[in-house]
C-alpha cells in the first residue's frame, strides 16, 4: 500500500539522519573525554553516498559496444555548525596533526636539532583521526531505517567558513570524505513503532505548576 494513504508508513525526509564520526576532535593521548570533541546536534548537511560506472567501448566493423568497467564511488561532503564548545576550528585542525600532518616547524627541528618527525598524512591515521564515518536516516519515530557506512573514510577538504560583518548566518564548517566504498544498510521495516511509553517525560504536565 503507498504510503500516503498508510498511517504508518510515510516518505523519506530530508532532516532525520544523523552523522556519525566519533572520534573527530578526541585527544587520544591525553583523555577519553576531550574538552572539544564533535556531537551529532552539529551536523547541518552531509550529502548521501553515489557511484560512477566507469564504461569501456569497443568498435567493430562500424558498430560500438558499451561494456561496464570499475566502480568509483564519489566524494560525500558534510557541513557541521561551528560552535564555540566544542571548538569546530579546533577539531578539525587536531584532525589533520593526526592524520600525520607536521608543519615546516616541526619538520625544521627534525633536521636542524634532530627534534620532533619529518612525517605526512597518511591512510592509517587519517582514518583514525575520525573513526567510523556512518550516515544514519531516521523515521519520525526516531527509529533508524537505513545507514550509510562510509568505508575507509578521511577528510580531503576542509574550509572553516568566511566572516562577514554584515552577516547574522550561524558560522558553518564544510569538509568533504574521500573513501573506498560505501555500506548501505536497511532495517527492513519501513513503517514505525507506535509505542505510547516512548514520549517524552512529563510531556502532559509541562506547563503546569
Amino acid at each position: 500500500m503507498a504510503f500516503w494513504s498508510e498511517a504508518l508508513s510515510e516518505p523519506k525526509r530530508q532532516h532525520r539522519f544523523l552523522l556519525q564520526m566519533p572520534m573527530l576532535g578526541v585527544d587520544r593521548e591525553n583523555s577519553n573525554e576531550p574538552k572539544s570533541a564533535y556531537v551529532q546536534y552539529l551536523a547541518k548537511t552531509v550529502s548521501k553516498p553515489s557511484y560512477t560506472l566507469g564504461v569501456t567501448e569497443h568498435k567493430f566493423l562500424g558498430n560500438t559496444f558499451h561494456y561496464p568497467g570499475a566502480v568509483t564511488w564519489d566524494e560525500v561532503s558534510a557541513t557541521i555548525v561551528n560552535s564555540v564548545e566544542p571548538n569546530g576550528d579546533e577539531m578539525l585542525y587536531r584532525a589533520l596533526y593526526q592524520a600525520g600532518y607536521y608543519d615546516p616547524s616541526d619538520q625544521s627541528a627534525y633536521f636542524l636539532d634532530n627534534t620532533g618527525k619529518p612525517g605526512t598524512p597518511n591512510k592509517a591515521f587519517s582514518q583514525r583521526a575520525l573513526g567510523l564515518v556512518e550516515i544514519i536516516e531516521l523515521n519520525g519515530a526516531g527509529e533508524q531505517i537505513d545507514s550509510w557506512l562510509l568505508n575507509n573514510a578521511f577528510i580531503t577538504n576542509v574550509k572553516f567558513g568566511d566572516l562577514d560583518y554584515s552577516g547574522e548566518e550561524l558560522l558553518n564548517v564544510e569538509m568533504t570524505f574521500r573513501y573506498d566504498w560505501a555500506t548501505f544498510k536497511t532495517t527492513g521495516n519501513g513503517q514505525m513503532g507506535l509505542d505510547d511509553t516512548r514520549g517524552a517525560p512529563d510531556v502532559f504536565n509541562r506547563g503546569i505548576a
